[in-house]
């Protein structure tokens, strides 16, 4: 049946909280820029209050479970943030919730469950829907309450949301599994870095003596023919919407002709990707060849076996990076910049060792990403799919049974 969203949802807007609330440390504020790719993720920039802003805004402190939506951003494809963004909370941890994010609660759990509103409202149809009746600019699109609940959705029985649900979430539940397996897979290589070089005691060397420092382009936009080929180029905001180590593509591709009459660079896989402004500090390793445009400084290794550990070496000396930059408007660590960057270099020999001895945990942390690529996949072509009611989920637990 197809009803009013509001006839069976509500909204609660977050807690308008003030600029002289925020701090360096304390409990996060999911912002609009925490909503990223179905999630909520906390970074370097996130804003935190004291436990005393905690008392006064309780009643937006955030449950395991809630659903969230975004009612400010951009209304174009491929943003940083999209007004209409969704995301489930998947941690226990305390938060709160900041103002233009709202939270999705059910009136009617009679008629639809809050993960099959979930899963409704992710379907890029409606994602894009929503943005194209949103008020406001490109870069500022606004959703009032009203209307994202004027929204007319199509509710099946319940019996049958359980079973779209169950899909879905294993899905999910094995992305997600994949992510913690990666990120304790990446804690543990980062502990066996500082065992063998965190106190080295030996001559300090630079980035130059282990790899080039190469920096990218980006081909003129004026001519379409340089863009839509099947060269990979990368860009800061692509990586800013992923989490991944091993980086294929960004949003757009290159052509030859794009190549050739840019400043833009075919970098080798290996290659690590560290962005040099806006901001300082993304970091991947090209799982192909790869180009990038200027905002990067990217260290193509001498040797092999040197990625690995050049990779945790700038994770411990982003911050140190990051101090030397300059520029007034935005930070900016320069070629030269880069050079200066000192560091006790380590004998070959030393960094054989520790290549050896985390190749293979690299290489399960790049198959789970890729395999969590192709999970992504499945579930965008399945779920509009199962919600449209075109798939038979009839038996379906027998069925995946004896699959």
């Amino acid at each position: 049946m197809k009803i009013k969203l509001g006839s069976i949802v509500d909204i609660q807007s977050g807690y308008p909280f003030k600029s002289k609330d925020f701090s360096t440390y304390g409990i996060p504020v999911v912002k609009i820029k925490n909503i990223k790719n179905s999630k909520v993720v906390f970074d370097s920039n996130t804003s935190y209050v004291s436990n005393s802003i905690l008392i006064k805004a309780s009643n937006w402190k955030l449950l395991y479970g809630d659903i969230l939506i975004t009612m400010t951003g951009s209304n174009t494809a491929h943003p940083k943030s999209m007004v209409g963004d969704v995301a489930k909370v998947d941690s226990t941890s305390e938060m709160l919730l900041n103002q233009r994010v709202g939270r999705i609660k059910v009136i009617r759990p009679d008629v639809v469950s809050l993960d099959y509103i979930y899963y409704y409202l992710n379907q890029k149809s409606i994602h894009y829907h929503l943005a194209s009746i949103s008020s406001g600019s490109a870069n500022q699109a606004n959703l009032s309450k009203s209307t994202i609940l004027s929204l007319e959705v199509s509710i099946p029985d319940l019996g049958y949301q359980q079973r779209v649900v169950s899909i879905l979430n294993a899905i999910d539940e094995k992305i997600k599994l994949n992510e913690q397996i990666n990120k304790n897979l990446l804690r543990l290589m980062s502990i066996q870095w500082k065992q063998l070089f965190g106190s080295l005691n030996v001559k300090n060397g630079y980035f130059t003596d282990l790899a080039t420092i190469t920096a990218g382009g980006t081909p003129s936009k004026k001519n379409d023919d340089y863009f839509g080929g099947d060269i990979s180029w990368i860009t800061p905001k692509d990586m800013s919407l992923t989490n991944d180590v091993f980086i294929e593509r960004g949003a757009l591709n290159i052509t030859a002709s794009g190549l050739k009459y840019s400043s833009a660079k075919i970098l080798p896989r290996g290659t690590l990707l560290f962005s040099s402004r806006a901001p300082i500090g993304y970091l991947g390793i090209a799982a192909n060849p790869v180009t990038t445009n200027q905002g990067f400084k990217s260290l193509v290794p001498k040797r092999d076996e040197n990625t690995e550990y050049l990779y945790f070496l700038l994770i411990n000396l982003t911050s140190y990076i990051k101090e030397i930059a300059g520029g007034s408007t935005f930070k900016e660590i320069s070629g030269a910049g880069m050079k200066s960057v000192e560091f006790p270099l380590p004998t070959n020999k030393q960094i054989d060792t520790f290549h050896n001895q985390v190749v293979p945990m690299f290489d399960l942390v790049k198959n789970n990403e890729r395999q969590n690529k192709n999970l992504t996949k499945l579930r965008n072509l399945l779920l509009p799919k199962l919600l449209a009611g075109e798939i038979d989920l009839s038996n379906i637990k027998e069925r995946m049974k004896n699959a």
